[in-house]
């Protein structure tokens, strides 16, 4: 696989390539992760019912893989897989690692789904429901549900409990997920893994259980995606094309919009419901920011930066170690660009741009008390170096700090 050049990365702008790059990495991380899994399943005590489960999955994993390469390659970059492959390899106690394998089989049944290859699977159901990530889900009072998948898709029936009527009902609560309009990603409500990271505390999930309930998410990701179209279309067929999974949640006492990324599961932007396009975008440019950066650091190391020693910096009131900071400041860099690009559009209102503007210069001031600290720092790799450089560059042609906020147009020349 072809390195990435960080002082390129670190220019925080959309390419093609760089796209491809992150996809080819993110591939190879969930296959060491896939192996570094069965690894542990062969090696350790489980039951032979476990065991015995798990291989028929693998193989059914193998064969969809062989019939259709790509729809298992797609299976396995859905955020919630790289969510459960973390999970998998961090329980520790038997009997929740017993229950992670069992995931493989949704999984696979997955792939087999995507790829159109016909196959039969029984899986565990757990807390009343079984997710086909980035399909769909099945609510059922059954202890297994018994996946059927076709040309068509898949077809779940509930399994029958032991002694239970051949008559008794059998069906099974099954909703698949609503594409994003104009992307390749979902809208996911379901997937519990999407949800589980250790580092998403204060945020629930939120289950929309009407088409009323889900039509907001979907109108306001079509015109966040319109605007980014119209303002700055690279960056909007970056985003249309990396984020896999819209996740739904909710957070107490949030005030506006509030979104995450939980670094084991890449291109799921965890949000609350924003209320306008512009605000929409700004999550999506600043998570797809924090993913692209999840999947470098697996690629390239950029810092050797450890949590004892914090910065302050200008979007969060408590310090920051510097791999955070680097975080932000690589997010935020974006949203200047953003805003930048924004208030240069032909046509914008004079208060529009004005607040355009305002925004532009308040990122491009964070960003640039953030690069002197990285710059400064000794925590940095050569890579890491070049990479912030790359960042200092970008942020340079976003104007001086000093660049006078008034209602006329920026330059496009200097968001170019």
């Amino acid at each position: 696989m072809k390195s990435p050049a960080p002082h390129r990365w670190g220019d925080a702008r959309p390419a093609a390539e760089d796209t491809a790059l992150l996809r080819d990495g993110l591939h190879s991380t969930r296959l060491l992760l896939l192996k570094t899994l069965l690894t542990r399943a062969e090696r350790e005590t489980v039951s032979p019912r476990a065991i015995r489960a798990f291989r028929d999955h693998w193989s059914l994993l193998e064969r969809a893989e062989a019939h259709d390469p790509g729809a298992a390659r797609e299976t396995l970059g859905y955020p919630a897989v790289g969510a459960w492959l973390v999970a998998a390899l961090d329980a520790f106690e038997p009997e929740a690692f017993e229950a992670a394998l069992s995931d493989l089989g949704a999984v696979a049944a997955t792939a087999a789904s995507r790829a159109g290859l016909e196959s039969d699977a029984t899986l565990p159901v757990r807390h009343g429901a079984l997710t086909l990530p980035g399909l769909g889900g099945g609510v059922t009072s059954a202890p297994a549900i018994h996946v059927r998948v076709t040309h068509e898709g898949p077809r779940l029936r509930a399994e029958r409990r032991p002694g239970e009527a051949e008559g008794a009902d059998g069906s099974c609560g099954w909703r698949p997920l609503s594409g994003l309009p104009g992307g390749v990603g979902v809208l996911d409500d379901r997937d519990p893994y999407l949800c589980a990271g250790g580092d998403l505390a204060g945020f629930s999930p939120v289950h929309l259980r009407t088409s009323r309930e889900t039509r907001p998410w979907l109108e306001v990701w079509e015109a966040a995606l319109g605007l980014l179209r119209e303002t700055d279309p690279e960056r909007a067929a970056e985003v249309a094309g990396l984020v896999r999974a819209l996740v739904p949640v909710v957070r107490e006492e949030a005030a506006g919009p509030v979104s995450a990324t939980c670094w084991s599961a890449p291109w799921a932007v965890l949000t609350t419901l924003p209320g306008t396009a512009e605000e929409m975008a700004e999550v999506l440019v600043h998570e797809v920011q924090h993913s692209k950066l999840a999947v470098l650091g697996d690629l390239v190391t950029l810092h050797h930066g450890d949590r004892e020693a914090v910065y302050s910096v200008g979007w969060r009131t408590d310090p920051r170690p510097l791999g955070a900071m680097l975080q932000g400041a690589y997010a935020h860099l974006a949203l200047a660009d953003l805003w930048g690009r924004i208030a240069a559009r032909d046509g914008v209102p004079a208060r529009s741009r004005r607040t355009a503007r305002l925004r532009c210069a308040e990122y491009r001031e964070q960003v640039a008390d953030a690069l002197t600290l990285l710059l400064g720092s000794d925590q940095l790799t050569s890579e890491g170096r070049e990479f912030v450089e790359g960042m200092r560059r970008r942020h340079g042609r976003l104007g001086p700090r000093s660049t006078p906020i008034t209602d006329e147009p920026l330059s496009k020349d200097n968001v170019g």
